[in-house]
């Protein structure tokens, strides 16, 4: 308790901050050792890697390429906790509804952000 607030470390943070270390790992063991052959490891890297610039690329043009850590680090993190959960006794992450909205917050609060940084108070037009 800090403040008069409960900070309990769940198996909700837990399962968090181990789809954050696995998936990390994962992407710096798979490039540790970058050859002209890809390991499997790294071809499954480079794989996500390719997926995801070429889907942001086809919606978004290479303007959007920007945002390619963002939506890179929300798809690994998306689809490690996905793959944690089919584990037997394992935790999955995304089934809280308070993540999806975190993560969805995040998203929201970037694009606002980015709107009003690149169009000023001329980006409320486009909710009209």
């Amino acid at each position: 308790e800090i403040g008069g607030y409960d900070l309990s470390f769940t198996n909700s943070a837990l399962f968090m901050v181990a789809t954050v270390a696995v998936a990390s790992g994962f992407l710096y063991l798979s490039t540790s050792s970058r050859s002209l052959v890809p390991s499997r490891l790294q071809s499954v890297s480079e794989m996500a890697y390719e997926f995801v610039g070429n889907m942001l690329r086809d919606a978004a043009g290479t303007q959007g390429m920007k945002f390619f850590p963002l939506v890179f680090s929300l798809f690994m993190f998306v689809l490690v906790a996905n793959l944690l959960g089919l584990f037997p006794y394992f935790f999955t992450v995304t089934s809280h509804i308070i993540v999806t909205f975190g993560l969805a917050a995040l998203v929201i609060g970037t694009v606002v952000v980015y709107g009003f940084m690149k169009h000023g108070l001329g980006f409320l037009k486009l909710f009209v």
